[in-house]
């Protein structure tokens, strides 16, 4: 039979998977799918993953996404990401709802490591249940739930902090280890959050170590801080591959490093402060709501905010607020405690995602290292809404126990004028921009909020069922406040059919006709690589999906060579501007041919995209239409076969080329005899790719700054070239050229 303390701790945890339930329902019950980089990237990569594991393939490489692409190296490839090689291992084509099934059950685990961590802290359960409730639901990271991997590392962190807190409390080398493969976990994904995430771990502990030296706890050393430091050097060493990997691709991408300017570009507008207090203040968040009217948008008018609106929102329920000012300001808990720590994180927090709105995040970006290597200081609001729904617990926990005393009236007072500045300000700018109606409609839902916040706080005053009564409907204000707010917005949830050509592109008006297409081969039996341009953002990653050998898609991310030669600038093909590079200049380029791009798939007509392109060589094969688009069809007649042996001078030699082998990370290829040469892949070279020719191994080396290229002796050859960035000559080779980069 169950103790009172374990029953209650189960009762606690279906809680929490109730209001998880209620949360995801639009996803599960409702056919809803997480939508904009979710699926438009996302998707795609797991889908690559999925199929290559079930065919047998290797999926290090792509040979789908800009013309070939080391996936284990790219962070958001999510191959190293082991919650989703679940629906990897699940179907070869997991469905976009399973996918996005297993990204919502983060937030459940996550939720249940905050638990744990109040309840290793020797929290009541109703502070850790609020704790955990405000962390499930909080609109910085339910709000952004397109950026998967960030709420792969939001969960990590929790079970990391938890496990931190656990060695604390009891000691342990196996706490401390389990704390660093949590703490692996949490940095394996490589994103901004894991890197805030470190730096609040780092400081938690520290603060905890600079505690015991105060208190003269001499003991603690072995006990605690070791087992911690130990667990901390295994998250190190276990993490130390796929770091060396990105740092590799760094170095050969488009972006080792950003400026300042990147780097701050993306920041929190320092008006997106009102959605803490108001989460509608801007215009409604339903799926059926108003207009948005802050920034970024037309009515705000400000030009050139490179953001996007999910990353303007603040909300993390009435309560916090209610408790902050309740417990934290007239109770004067704020800066005391546990609760100090928190706090102090919640206004570093903010102060980092306003970025180049203060003069902080500039001191920032030029003292810490590794804060250059990340854009979008907004990012910051993921840990702020961590260290909030944490700040919350612990102020409950603090402030419950304390006697009812009046607070000074300076403080009612300064809290008072405080909350009237807040509210002129928000009615100011309403009024300025003639939104005073939806101002007034945004304050309905969390005047009720608050109003049943406060009748519930004062009644935690009483003692017995009273209090316990009055607790339990203050967990219940925050749940039904974050999941109304929070859940099946237009910003998280949208209907799939917009979507659907990423699962069944064969029932797609446009796609459908381009499949055909994908079992063209040059005359040596390799695919033609194909374009798709300015038909949106749902396809820009289709070809990870469909195996097609794309030459664009959609990543921050893309090898130098191509960045330089090919398509500078082209994170995404979503629009129909197309940069062409200093050596592929226009569709009408040597370059083009040489990569073989047969096929072009653009939303307008090519001249609109290209005006220098040939009209003789680029023939329109037809168009199709599907609502408002419509998608030219172009096939290049002079594109080159992959593979080609040249001779010193140049020149195309006459020697038999036949493919025996063209898959992800292997390519075989047999050359019948002739002049010796070099045989030239057009394929991207980049550190991993080795060769054989007739079984001896070859260097391989980078032709015209893009193609691998191999000796090539004049008798009949085999050529194989393998693809493996984990070898030990290759970590020593990344490592080795990491060092000596200035």
């Amino acid at each position: 039979m169950l103790s009172d303390d374990r029953r209650i701790t189960a009762l606690c945890l279906l809680a929490i998977a109730a209001v998880w339930l209620t949360f995801c329902w639009p996803w599960f019950f409702d056919g809803r799918i997480i939508p904009y980089d979710a699926k438009n990237h996302f998707y795609p990569m797991i889908r690559f993953v999925a199929e290559a594991w079930h065919a047998g393939e290797d999926f290090s490489w792509s040979p789908h996404h800009y013309g070939g692409f080391p996936m284990i190296a790219d962070p958001q490839s999510a191959i190293w990401t082991p919650t989703f090689w679940i629906p990897s291992l699940m179907s070869a084509a997991p469905s976009m709802h399973l996918v996005d099934a297993v990204h919502l059950l983060h937030l459940l685990v996550g939720a249940f490591a905050i638990f744990g961590f109040g309840k290793v802290s020797g929290w009541r359960w109703e502070a850790s249940l609020i704790a955990a409730l405000i962390y499930m639901m909080a609109g910085p990271s339910s709000l952004r739930l397109e950026h998967m991997l960030m709420t792969v590392s939001y969960m990590w962190l929790a079970v990391a902090l938890w496990l931190l807190k656990a060695v604390l409390v009891h000691g342990g080398m196996w706490r401390g280890l389990s704390f660093g493969v949590a703490a692996a976990l949490l940095l394996i994904d490589r994103n901004h959050v894991a890197y805030l995430g470190a730096w609040l771990l780092f400081i938690y502990w520290l603060t905890a170590v600079v505690g015991d030296l105060r208190q003269h706890r001499p003991g603690a050393w072995r006990r605690v801080h070791l087992p911690i430091a130990i667990g901390g050097t295994l998250a190190l060493v276990l993490i130390a591959v796929p770091v060396i990997l990105l740092l590799q691709l760094a170095n050969d991408s488009n972006r080792p490093e950003f400026s300042y300017l990147q780097a701050s570009w993306q920041s929190l507008h320092p008006v997106a402060l009102f959605s803490f207090v108001l989460p509608e203040y801007f215009g409604s968040l339903r799926l059926d709501g108003g207009k948005h009217w802050g920034p970024p948008s037309t009515i705000w008018g400000e030009k050139g905010l490179k953001i996007h609106r999910g990353m303007l929102h603040m909300y993390c329920g009435m309560v916090p607020l209610v408790v902050i000012v309740w417990f934290g300001i007239l109770k004067r808990q704020l800066l005391r405690g546990e609760a100090r720590f928190f706090a102090i994180a919640c206004i570093v927090c903010v102060l980092y995602a306003l970025g180049r709105y203060t003069p902080v995040f500039r001191v920032l970006y030029d003292t810490i290292p590794g804060v250059d290597l990340f854009r979008r200081p907004a990012d910051a609001l993921f840990i702020f809404g961590f260290a909030l729904a944490l700040l919350t617990g612990t102020l409950v926990q603090q402030g419950l126990p304390l006697r009812a005393t009046r607070p000074s009236r300076w403080l009612i007072s300064a809290v008072g004028l405080a909350l009237v500045a807040l509210f002129t300000a928000m009615f100011g700018l309403a009024h300025s921009l003639d939104r005073l109606v939806d101002f007034a409609n945004s304050l309905i839902v969390p005047t009720a909020v608050v109003a049943g916040s406060i009748l519930a706080i004062t009644f935690t005053r009483r003692s017995g069922t009273a209090q316990q009564l009055s607790l339990a409907a203050l967990v219940g204000i925050v749940a039904a406040d974050l999941a109304y707010h929070s859940s099946n917005t237009r910003i998280n949830a949208r209907p799939p059919e917009a979507y659907q050509v990423l699962e069944r592109a064969e029932d797609h008006p446009i796609f459908a006709q381009m499949l055909p297409l994908l079992d063209q081969t040059d005359p040596l039996g390799i695919p033609w690589r194909t374009e798709i341009i300015g038909l949106g953002p749902v396809v820009q990653n289709l070809p990870q999906v469909i195996g097609s050998q794309g030459l664009l898609g959609y990543n921050p991310l893309r090898l130098s060579g191509f960045e330089q030669h090919i398509a500078p600038d082209m994170q995404n093909n979503a629009s129909l501007k197309r940069n062409f590079g200093d050596r592929m200049t226009s569709y009408d380029s040597p370059l083009a041919n040489q990569l073989g791009l047969r096929y072009v798939v653009s939303g307008a007509p090519m001249d609109q995209i290209d005006p220098a392109y040939d009209s003789d060589h680029f023939v329109l094969l037809g168009t199709a239409k599907h609502k408002w688009r419509t998608a030219y069809f172009y096939e290049n007649t002079r594109a080159l076969p992959r593979a080609a042996v040249l001779s010193d001078a140049g020149t195309v030699l006459e020697r038999e080329i036949s493919v025996l082998a063209y898959e992800n990370t292997q390519v075989t290829l047999q050359i019948g005899a002739g002049a010796a040469g070099t045989l030239v892949l057009r394929d991207f070279h980049y550190p991993g790719w080795s060769a054989t020719v007739n079984g001896e191994t070859v260097q391989v080396n980078k032709h015209d700054d893009l193609f691998r290229a191999v000796p090539l002796p004049a008798g009949p050859s085999r050529v194989e070239f393998q693809f493996d960035l984990l070898t030990r000559e290759n970590l020593r080779a990344a490592v080795q050229a990491l060092v000596s980069t200035p």
